[in-house]
């Protein structure tokens, strides 16, 4: 059986346009083949000529010794076809087409792109591509990739795998990554991937021995039940898996009947798998790279606080805020720590932050290297980010505190060096690269890193959900947009505690009603055309009387009627005004690659003012839920504070539970040939003390393509 592994490690490799002409892709890719030393057979393919670069060259794919296990090729797109048919024909096992202009240029190229891989698959041939930059396989000194970024000496190995479906991206990464030092056992680049796909080269990263962590550039996901998948076995193999998504806004805007879709929009439902599974999703691919390099330099080591050192108080001072408004914390030195230091630093210079030119005047010259391992030997410090700004001898003092990192005493904990100056430096860095130690040149990078690495060090695995007591699975009640009142209904079959309401048609009717519901009183208009009320004028509390009742319905009559005048109304809610402290949103949605998903953040009117959502997949337990909630911006507001009692967070866990199992019995439901597409949103949920609950005053729904 052909395995992956099998295939980039092939006996053989066959370049179809090779050329000796520098300015061709298939010259370019020919080139550095031979450069890297491949210890393979090489066919080179080309008509018109007897050798390129003293290598024997072959008329066409039927003419070579034996067929290849690998094919390369960047032919005109029209030629293609006919060169997979014949390669595929003649036994080979794999090809690289790098030739774009198929799927990624509409409909007629995706057609012709799905009768060449048909070609590939009538032969047991498998493909990577088209449109991409053919793959850099340092680990077996494979490089079938025309970048300039391979004009190299040599190939840096280092167990740092990399997928990416942009191959110019790859070429850039690999460039730069190439100049910091940063090596890797396997570069991919996938394209449009046609047949071989991301998951595929993921799970071989998952079962190469040579690769310890996972790096990713992913523009879309063919098969997302898979991607869960593997991305619990990297977690079990102890794989760091890394991430940059592009498209963070694409569709996650788009208008929607309720709140909920908006705000959980395709990027965030994946965001919240991968939270869920701890693949670390990352804002800028060279960050990402810089970290991976970070954890194999220091495999499985955990940060969650941080010991700055540095050669400026100013950057000192700028580099705690920065990680502070990230969220890392500074590590608290102990008594012992202090002390120490306190030996070779002035007053009120022996904590964290160091500033290393706060020294005694009759400090030890080694000052940088003692730095260094007292405040990584403290029991407090996960690791040490170096700052390092203009200042005489920055290498040297640079390699002190590598040294210091090293000895015995500083536990191998790792370091991280941000290297401020420019071309002062450029002997430091070149030391940090010879010694294999992760550095960056911004305090914004060192951040990022920190903020990920701290992030994947907190993963806690969720606990398996539990339906709450008493409730049932739920069935769908049929397709169709779901108003308040019948939305309502549903969510108190499900346990999520409602308020009272009275639908009437008329102020007459609602006069008659006000009683059974009791002053004071809220009315909202009852319409399937008007998904938010309160922007037509069809909200209003505090009602007192009878009196106010009857004029109020007349004039939200006239506005809805001016505001929206194709809106059917059905009516008028009379509902119980009922108090709360804070007021959330609570939703559900079924994402289209990842199923149910639960939202929960600041409702009311402050939904599109603070945009302030956790998204997770459903259905969630208590434990995860709690943490969601306790993450958002407005969670403070939960507390107790001047004066007033805490708020009932436990309701609140439990009305999130109760509506991801809700949304996870719809998608169950769908399964079975029920709603293909449901959106609901309670908002607000009205929030109370400790111990008195919470109540749902608005929802609505939408099952199905309504």
């Amino acid at each position: 059986m052909t395995t992956l592994k099998n295939l980039l490690n092939p006996r053989s490799v066959a370049v179809i346009g090779a050329s000796e002409d520098q300015t061709k892709f298939g010259g370019r890719l020919y080139k550095t083949l031979l450069q890297h030393q491949y210890a393979g057979e090489v066919y080179p393919i080309n008509p018109a000529r007897e050798s390129l670069f003293g290598l024997k060259t072959f008329p066409s794919i039927d003419a070579t010794p034996q067929a290849p296990d690998m094919v390369v090729m960047a032919l005109p797109r029209d030629k293609v076809k006919e060169s997979i048919t014949a390669c595929a024909a003649r036994g080979a096992k794999a090809g690289i087409i790098i030739t774009s202009k198929f799927s990624d240029e509409g409909a007629q190229g995706l057609a012709l792109e799905r009768e060449v891989v048909a070609a590939a698959q009538a032969h047991g041939m498998r493909l990577i591509g088209p449109n991409c930059l053919g793959l850099i396989s340092p680990t077996n000194k494979l490089v079938l990739c025309s970048s300039p970024a391979l004009n190299v000496p040599s190939l840096i190995e280092a167990p740092i795998g990399f997928i990416s479906q942009s191959g110019a991206l790859m070429g850039t990464l690999f460039d730069r990554s190439y100049g910091m030092g940063i090596g890797f056992s396997h570069c991919v680049s996938v394209g449009n991937q046609a047949d071989l796909e991301l998951c595929d080269f993921i799970e071989f990263l998952i079962e190469d021995e040579r690769t310890q962590v996972i790096t990713s550039y992913v523009e879309g996901i063919k098969s997302p039940e898979r991607f869960v998948d593997l991305a619990r076995r990297a977690r079990a193999a102890g794989k760091p898996w890394l991430m940059v998504k592009a498209g963070a806004s694409d569709d996650g805007r788009r208008a929607a009947y309720s709140h909920t879709a908006s705000l959980a929009g395709d990027f965030a439902a994946l965001k919240a798998i991968c939270a869920r599974e701890n693949v670390i999703m990352m804002d800028d691919p060279l960050n990402m790279l810089s970290l991976a390099r970070a954890m194999v330099r220091y495999p499985n080591r955990r940060v969650r606080d941080v010991a700055i050192l540095t050669t400026s108080g100013g950057g000192g001072a700028i580099s705690a805020d920065q990680l502070s408004s990230s969220g890392i914390g500074l590590a608290r030195f102990h008594d012992a720590t202090r002390a120490a230091l306190a030996e070779h630093y002035s007053e009120g210079q022996a904590s964290n932050p160091v500033d290393i030119g706060g020294r005694k005047s009759d400090a030890t010259p080694k000052l940088g290297m003692l730095t260094s391992e007292i405040a990584l030997a403290d029991a407090a410090t996960d690791l040490a980010l170096m700052v390092l700004t203009t200042a005489p001898d920055v290498p040297a003092f640079t390699r002190q505190l590598a040294d210091g990192a090293e000895r015995p005493a500083a536990g191998g904990k790792p370091t991280l060096y941000v290297m401020l100056p420019g071309r002062v430096a450029e002997p430091a860095r070149q030391m940090l690269v010879e010694r294999g130690l992760p550095y960056v040149d911004t305090l914004a990078e060192g951040t990022a890193i920190l903020r990920a690495w701290k992030s994947w060090s907190l993963y806690e695995a969720p606990d398996a959900p539990q339906r709450p007591a008493g409730m049932a699975p739920l069935q769908a009640p049929g397709e169709g947009l779901f108003g308040e009142a019948a939305s309502k209904a549903w969510l108190a079959s499900a346990g999520i505690p409602v308020n009272q309401e009275r639908l009437v048609k008329s102020a007459a009717e609602a006069v008659a009603a006000a009683d059974d519901v009791g002053y004071p009183m809220v009315l909202k208009i009852v319409s399937p055309d008007i998904a938010h009320k309160s922007d037509v004028g069809g909200v209003v509390l505090n009602i007192a009387d009878a009196q106010e009742l009857r004029a109020r319905v007349e004039t939200m009559q006239a506005r809805v009627s001016r505001e929206a005048p194709q809106a059917r109304i059905e009516g008028y809610s009379l509902q119980k005004q009922e108090s709360g402290e804070l007021e959330l949103l609570v939703g559900a949605r079924r994402d289209p690659q990842f199923g149910a998903q639960v939202v929960v953040g600041a409702g009311g009117v402050l939904v599109e003012l603070l945009e302030d959502v956790a998204v997770m997949p459903a259905p969630i337990d208590a434990a995860s839920a709690r943490r969601a909630v306790q993450a958002l911006k407005i969670a403070p507001l939960l507390g107790a504070y001047r004066g007033r009692g805490a708020l009932d967070l436990d309701a609140v866990v439990d009305a999130v539970v109760r509506l991801s199992w809700l949304a996870h019995d719809l998608e169950g439901s769908q399964e079975r040939g029920g709603a293909t597409d449901f959106e609901i949103e309670i908002n607000p949920l009205k929030v109370r003390l400790a111990g008195q609950g919470v109540v749902a005053v608005d929802a609505r729904a939408r099952l199905g393509n309504a």
